[in-house]
């Protein structure tokens, strides 16, 4: 099917299944199921785990001696160019760093704290931690740069103990480093040096001799060596510290890479934003370019109004194959791609697979990706997405087929069992395997409770199957359990979904939600909107933005759209009666937005409890929406 440049699109509505994807080598829909007689269900592949090596060190060095002169990574310079790094100059550099590292005193018993949004100086001295056997353990930007106060940034240090901490600027980063960190801590800046505080420059270790020190460190990490501590995001409950030794994160992008086949056949091109405090970002998708010997081109834009168009010119500039985003990212790029058919056109022209991770991809944005690929190359480009956590490599659950824009977590990788424990009429999701994390840094509290008697890591998340007579054809996303409530009647609700299907019900005045109802009678939700959007539908010169979202064209629109998704709910627990749109979004500041940019229902209710009994009050008036 040959679409020219002023064909129509199909309806929104229309799904383009029959138009066939461009071709990519996968690995196969492989799984083996049995049924226990307690009812629990084992779950793994019947594909081997082929022999790895078990440390990204390994590769680094393969592809610096293979390959040296190939492009690793690439950053923007501050002359609108691109500063870029070899392999080889890569492992020469990080070498040197190492030695600084282990001059300070650094060891797997005090681990190197990292701030730092995603640069070239933070991949070279979190590798330098890893080469030399210095755990690594980065920590959201935003604890430092968008909280007025250090308080969660102060938890994390104190709990992680480092010997020293990185930041890539000691005057963007100088008072988070003096609100939380002891006085005594050695710093290293990329840049600025932290008023107050003895700080190292970055560019001195680089000058510092790889000797002895450095090739015995090196020398004696093993599977077990400790690579990483990771935050998680704490959107249901305070970040916990999770142990990432060498072989976790060696295995699973062995894994990864026998499922995506065609990243072996010739290296990766990737363009990407995904922050490395965060799993996804920093051990997903920067893993695959250090394993697979790709390019990995830095994106210092975003999601948002004021960076999507600094990532549309890389993405036109360097065409990935393999692009990676959140359902908020790939939503900010679709007016660009829908808009220049030029930069779709280098956008698509040598992609060959699309993945995404964080949340549910709403039905409407994966369709307008499909008809934008239609419009633009005659194919689609398959979408496919997996379920995972920091303490599980990333992601050991993948989908390597169509999806029908469904929320398929997929089937396990080789090397991964997972066991299904009946629950709710949904199925709780436990795992292990060399991908999963041995446990919590220092906190053998958080450990006895991540792991069941059998070993298996209490992931926390509800599947379910695609066929439930058939465990072996893959399981679907069925939310976070501690997500999940019962409503008054005893009936259990899958938040996951329902926030998908209201958000796409509202779509695209509704960017994000968060579902109400805790032992209530009836569902509703609060709705953060696009306000741009919204001054459209109102179509009123309102400068408030209260006032916009009173105003009764909009009033009618969401009415309209609210009444057609209630009346196709099956039951209570899908039927949404009542409804409120929240002019003050989710932030970092007030809490209630996580590190993947999703707002944290939890929260959200807590912090604006009052708004919650509003809406469900018994006779609610506007703002709230309420159907009957």
């Amino acid at each position: 099917m040959n679409m020219t440049a002023g064909a129509k699109l199909p309806s929104p509505a229309e799904d383009l299944f029959g138009v066939p994807t461009r071709a990519v080598a996968l690995a196969p829909r492989s799984g083996l199921a049995v049924t226990r007689p307690d009812g629990t269900v084992l779950l793994s592949s019947t594909i081997p785990l082929e022999p790895y090596a078990e440390s990204w060190n390994v590769k680094l060095r393969e592809w610096a001696l293979r390959t040296p002169e190939r492009i690793f990574l690439t950053e923007s310079d501050q002359h609108g160019g691109r500063l870029a790094l070899t392999f080889a100059e890569t492992l020469a550099a990080i070498r040197c760093i190492g030695a600084g590292l282990l001059q300070l005193g650094l060891d797997q018993e005090r681990p190197l704290a990292i701030l730092s949004e995603n640069s070239i100086d933070c991949a070279l001295v979190t590798l330098a931690a890893l080469w030399v056997g210095v755990p690594a353990s980065p920590i959201s930007p935003a604890y430092a740069l968008k909280a007025t106060e250090f308080s969660k940034l102060s938890g994390v240090i104190e709990s992680l103990n480092p010997g020293a901490i990185f930041v890539a600027d000691g005057e963007r980063y100088g008072a988070a480093v003096r609100g939380a960190c002891p006085d005594a801590m050695p710093v290293i800046s990329a840049g600025a040096p932290v008023a107050g505080h003895a700080t190292m420059r970055l560019a001195d270790l680089q000058k510092i001799e790889a000797g002895a020190a450095e090739v015995a460190a090196n020398a004696v990490i093993t599977g077990a060596t400790i690579a990483k501590i990771m935050f998680t995001s704490g959107s249901s409950g305070a970040p916990k510290p999770v142990i990432l030794p060498h072989r976790m994160l060696a295995a699973n992008r062995q894994q990864n890479a026998q499922a995506f086949r065609f990243m072996l056949e010739a290296p990766p091109v990737m363009v990407d934003w995904l922050p490395w405090h965060h799993t996804f970002g920093g051990n997903n998708n920067f893993g695959f370019a250090l394993w697979c010997g790709g390019t990995f081109h830095i994106d210092d834009g975003a999601p948002t109004p004021a960076g999507i168009g600094r990532t549309v010119k890389l993405l036109a500039a360097y065409p990935p194959t393999f692009y990676i985003n959140t359902p908020s990212g790939f939503d900010a790029l679709l007016p660009h791609l829908a808009g220049d058919r030029t930069f779709a056109g280098k956008f698509f022209s040598r992609l060959k697979l699309m993945q995404y991770g964080s949340a549910v991809l709403p039905v409407h944005i994966w369709r307008a990706l499909d008809q934008t690929a239609v419009a633009t190359i005659g194919q689609r480009i398959l979408m496919v997405a997996g379920l995972g956590s920091t303490e599980c490599g990333p992601t050991p659950v993948q989908s390597t087929w169509e999806q029908y824009h469904r929320p398929e977590a997929g089937l396990p990788f080789p090397g991964v069992e997972i066991k299904l424990v009946p629950l709710h009429g949904s199925w709780e999701m436990r795992m292990r395997g060399d991908c999963v994390t041995p446990g919590y840094w220092r906190r053998p509290d958080l450990d006895a409770q991540a792991f069941d008697k059998e070993g298996y890591f209490i992931m926390g998340d509800a599947v379910r199957p695609l066929d439930p007579g058939d465990f072996a054809q893959g399981l679907l996303f069925d939310g976070r359990i501690s997500d999940n409530f019962k409503l008054s009647s005893g009936t259990w609700v899958q938040v996951v979904k329902l926030r998908s299907q209201l958000i796409g019900a509202l779509a695209p005045l509704v960017r994000d939600a968060v579902i109400t109802g805790h032992n209530r009678n009836e569902l509703g939700a609060i709705g953060f909107p696009d306000m741009a959007f919204a001054r459209q539908l109102a179509g009123e010169p309102h400068t408030e933005d209260d006032a916009v979202l009173a105003d009764p064209a909009l009033r009618r629109w969401v009415t309209n759209r609210l009444a057609a998704l209630a009346g196709s709910a099956r039951g209570s627990s899908e039927r949404i009666l009542r409804f409120v749109l929240a002019a003050e979004s989710p932030t970092f500041d007030n809490g209630e937005l996580t590190d993947k940019g999703v707002a944290a229902g939890r929260i959200v209710r807590q912090r604006r409890a009052v708004v919650v009994e509003g809406l469900h009050a018994a006779d609610p008036k506007p703002p709230f929406y309420a159907l009957q």
